[in-house]
């Protein structure tokens, strides 16, 4: 063990099993492999890793944490992996009242604060009076939300309590409310039927698909706003595995793209939406059957250079 600037770290394993008391805790107590005791020690402080964490506290966390959530042993094994931070914490001075304060922040039934804490564990890393007490307000505040339509949002998007409001929450909603011309109650709706709009890139995401979509479909501003109102996981679909390379394929073999073809080119299956082009009956070349059922055996990408060799349209 050496020392570099009072810092302690660990000696190399050159390939050899982890050492230190949390190696030997996840191996003694979840029968952890080499390689899950690496995984969670990376997400670990260096002086978690070497020497290591206080196995009593990682035992008293563990016998608290389990009950009090009513895990499995297979969920308490899947949650220490996911974090293993909480391991070096007081379950009493830290974890209880964090998780105390939420429940009666959300009025949380048990079965509904594990849900939420198995789908994103890194909460329990949060401070509740730093960090998601005022974000739950402000979000609240902001989008004028009820406490049940707080409770309901943060059981369907629970990482929102990793967000920042200045530079995550607020200029999402700002740029979907600006783009699309929302009204309050309009912004309402689409964040609660589809909360994941939050956790992507406006930029480098949403925005290019709304570009394309008002384009390639012809939408006025207006009919933008309706059809994504209407049908929010529209934005959801990839831009480069699915409304672009079947646009190409639709344009080629002569059927119009217009606005009627953008929830079959958004929301079908690769399988159904060649069989909704076929079925209709406008596709306009001549293809022979089994030429057709040749085409529809090829992937996607595939299937729209083979009839429209032009590599570019397909990068919108």
């Amino acid at each position: 063990m050496k020392s570099v600037t009072g810092i302690v770290v660990p000696p190399s394993t050159n390939g050899l099993r982890p050492s230190g008391t949390t190696a030997t805790f996840l191996r003694a107590r979840f029968a952890c492999t080499d390689d899950e005791v690496l995984r969670a020690e990376r997400k670990l402080p260096p002086n978690q890793v070497y020497p290591g964490i206080d196995p009593a506290r990682a035992g008293d966390v563990c016998e608290s944490l389990q009950p009090r959530l009513s895990l499995s042993e297979p969920e308490l094994r899947k949650m220490v992996l996911v974090r293993p931070q909480v391991l070096g914490c007081s379950f009493v001075d830290t974890i209880a009242p964090k998780l105390a304060a939420l429940q009666s922040r959300l009025s949380l039934s048990d079965a509904e604060l594990k849900k939420l804490v198995m789908k994103h564990s890194q909460m329990l890393g949060y401070s509740f009076e730093a960090k998601m007490k005022p974000l739950l307000a402000a979000l609240q505040s902001r989008l004028s939300l009820s406490e049940p339509e707080l409770k309901k949002f943060v059981l369907r998007l629970p990482q929102v309590l990793s967000l920042s409001l200045e530079a995550n929450i607020e200029p999402a909603l700002a740029a979907l409310e600006l783009r699309l011309s929302l009204s309050g109650p309009q912004l309402k709706k689409l964040v609660l039927d589809h909360p994941a709009v939050l956790s992507y890139s406006f930029k480098a995401n949403i925005e290019p698909k709304l570009t394309f979509l008002q384009t390639a479909f012809g939408l006025a501003p207006d009919e933008l706003r309706e059809r994504v109102l209407a049908n929010p996981a529209l934005l959801f679909r990839s831009l480069e595995q699915r409304y672009c390379p079947r646009v190409v394929l639709a344009s080629a073999l002569g059927l119009l793209v217009a606005r009627e073809t953008l929830n079959p080119a958004g929301m079908y299956t690769d399988e159904k939406f060649m069989a909704w082009m076929r079925r209709k009956g406008r596709v306009r070349v001549g293809l022979a059957d089994a030429d057709w059922e040749a085409l529809c055996a090829q992937p996607l990408l595939e299937r729209a250079d083979s009839v429209h060799p032009v590599h570019a349209m397909l990068t919108c």
